[in-house]
């Protein structure tokens, strides 16, 4: 939960008509839940950039695997024995899953409402659009040789410790999809430059994003800290240090 000057702080944003847009790996429906979890209703990027949509739900960006590059991203999963989640945009379902997928038991609880199970994952892969392929928790050592054929193929992907789940998490996302690809669909949508974003961020995919943002903060103590030249310092949400950047667009 956020406090309630962050709350504020994006009010007074808004109130100045300031757009103010969330990026996240996360999916567009679990994203909205928990921004309406702490009062807030937003246009937001989801999965790492693959899709965009506005505070209405309506779509402003959708970035898919080419069928090759899906098929050899899901090989690159499946030739090392994992079935990972098969991220879609299905009426009912944003997630499809094997009857024994690979990711951490606590992640398929948590997308159990929005999956759906497949006996053949190759077959959803070469039939359907697709915005993203992940096995979150997991051990690293075990996770590596599937980094490594990603890279090998070009598959634009992030590796880090999982913050929700012990182990670490791999997201594989289409060529040329980051955050930051996200956010110029989202400023060309509403009709505002790209080069005056002001972008926070805490995490390894957010790495493309702040380098690319006229002004990129990172939060105290994070993945990010350290690694972006230039970069302002923010407190951690738990400390309402997103409600600093309001100063900083405002003044």
């Amino acid at each position: 939960m956020v406090g309630p000057r962050t709350r504020a702080a994006v009010r007074e944003l808004l109130e100045a008509r300031v757009p103010v847009l969330a990026a996240t790996a996360r999916r567009p429906r679990g994203a909205r839940e928990i921004l309406a979890a702490n009062g807030l209703e937003l246009p937001l990027v989801g999965l790492n950039g693959a899709m965009g949509r506005h505070a209405d739900r309506t779509p402003f960006h959708d970035a898919f695997f080419t069928p090759d590059d899906a098929c050899t991203a899901y090989r690159a999963f499946a030739d090392h024995g994992f079935a990972p989640c098969l991220y879609v945009d299905e009426a009912d379902y944003d997630v499809v899953l094997a009857r024994e997928p690979s990711t951490n038991p606590g992640h398929v609880e948590y997308l159990q409402p929005v999956a759906r199970v497949a006996d053949d994952l190759e077959a959803v892969v070469r039939s359907e659009p697709l915005y993203g392929f992940s096995l979150l928790g997991l051990p690293r050592d075990a996770l590596v040789p599937v980094v490594a054929d990603l890279a090998a193929a070009g598959i634009a992907h992030d590796f880090a410790p999982e913050p929700q789940w012990a182990g670490w998490s791999i997201n594989a996302m289409p060529r040329g999809v980051s955050k930051w690809s996200g956010i110029t669909a989202f400023c060309a949508a509403i009709g505002v430059p790209a080069d005056d974003v002001l972008a926070a961020g805490d995490g390894t995919n957010d790495l493309e994003m702040l380098a690319q943002a006229a002004q990129p903060f990172v939060v105290a103590g994070s993945r990010a800290a350290g690694r972006v030249n230039g970069a302002g310092t923010i407190e951690p949400p738990e400390r309402d240090g997103w409600a600093a950047l309001a100063a900083h667009v405002l003044r």
